[in-house]
């Protein structure tokens, strides 16, 4: 086994998140045995493991990886509305009638049914870790709620019409795949931090809400999204769907777009089947929940045989991340906050 460790923080969603897509797109690329951990100390570090894997190689798969999303065939170019909207968008505007609904529907169904025929697995569960336009949500009034279908995690600003798949996910690649193997390893290890994507500004969004603004490293962002992939989306039909890692707002309706991210930390390295099923998982919630100090008895019972749990499964803390809306009501910008380590032994 070969560890490659990371640059990141353990307070901070993007290393999580970059970590685990290093180690979906490795093992996607057929790496035997990958595996995710973060390293002791006060300066703890992501280190994503493989059997015979290192860094050249490690660079090499992310950027052929890049290179295939980059391509102006690959359906994270795929369009509708006259190019202007990313068809595997999550969240977009609504369709004017049923026509529209059925159209993105099929169009969205055969970009599916092409991953599956090309065997390509992880396009697949990004796609559906993503969500999709809820035509099935409706308000009291009878209007329709597309954005209730989507991941919490993805949080890129819709202003000026900009969505995810589009303006973010597939520029990125583009990013990346020019770059040299030497800067996407120095990106990856934290030797440099080039932001491409956001021409390198002090505020620039490339982290899309999985850190605070400034400069982020597109290949440490481009790994980040794709960590997405791993965080499985539940639709419902009465309630926004469900993702894992979040929890929803305590205070009610009006405030539908807070409440909290988590994320565990395996202090042994950790399979990604393993690491989804415990992201997806009840006793990583009731852990990741804030807990009155009058709770009932039970409560706190519940809560620590939800440690015992993920104790015996190499978790040594969670970190639960406030998320902060910010700038105008008709495009709110949401970012996970800098987390509150929660370690799991008392």
């Amino acid at each position: 086994m070969s560890d490659l460790e990371l640059t990141g923080d353990v307070r901070v969603a993007l290393s999580h998140l970059a970590a685990i897509g290093l180690a979906a797109i490795l093992e996607d690329a057929g790496t035997p045995d990958v595996r995710v951990h973060w390293g002791g100390g006060l300066d703890a570090r992501p280190i994503v493991s493989g059997a015979g894997i290192d860094w050249p190689d490690a660079v090499r798969i992310v950027a052929v990886h890049a290179q295939r999303h980059a391509d102006a065939a690959d359906w994270t170019a795929a369009t509708i509305d006259g190019g202007t909207t990313g068809l595997m968008s999550p969240r977009i505007k609504t369709r004017a009638t049923d026509a529209g609904w059925r159209e993105l529907a099929t169009r969205r169904r055969d970009v599916i049914d092409a991953q599956v025929t090309d065997r390509r697995w992880l396009d697949l569960q990004l796609i559906g870790a993503l969500g999709e336009p809820a035509y099935w949500r409706f308000n009291q009034q009878r209007q329709r709620l597309p954005d209730e279908g989507a991941s919490r995690w993805e949080m890129k600003t819709r202003n000026r019409g900009e969505e995810f798949v589009r303006h973010r996910l597939h520029p990125l690649a583009g990013h990346v795949a020019a770059r040299s193997l030497a800067d996407i390893e120095a990106g990856l290890a934290g030797a440099r931090v080039r932001d491409e994507a956001g021409s390198d500004e002090v505020d620039g969004r490339t982290a899309t809400g999985l850190a605070g603004p400034g400069p982020v490293d597109n290949a440490v962002a481009w790994c980040a999204l794709w960590g997405m992939s791993q965080f499985v989306v539940v639709p419902r039909l009465s309630k926004p769907s469900r993702t894992a890692g979040h929890l929803p707002s305590t205070s009610g309706s009006n405030q539908p777009l807070r409440g909290w991210f988590y994320l565990p930390v395996p202090v042994r390295p950790v399979a990604l089947p393993r690491l989804r099923s415990i992201i997806a998982s009840a006793p990583l919630a009731q852990v990741a929940v804030p807990v009155h100090a009058a709770a009932a008895p039970e409560t706190a019972l519940r809560v620590e045989a939800a440690r015992a749990w993920l104790l015996e499964r190499a978790i040594g803390a969670v970190v639960r991340f406030p998320i902060g809306v910010y700038g105008s009501a008709s495009a709110p910008e949401r970012r996970a906050l800098l987390g509150t380590v929660l370690p799991l032994r008392t």
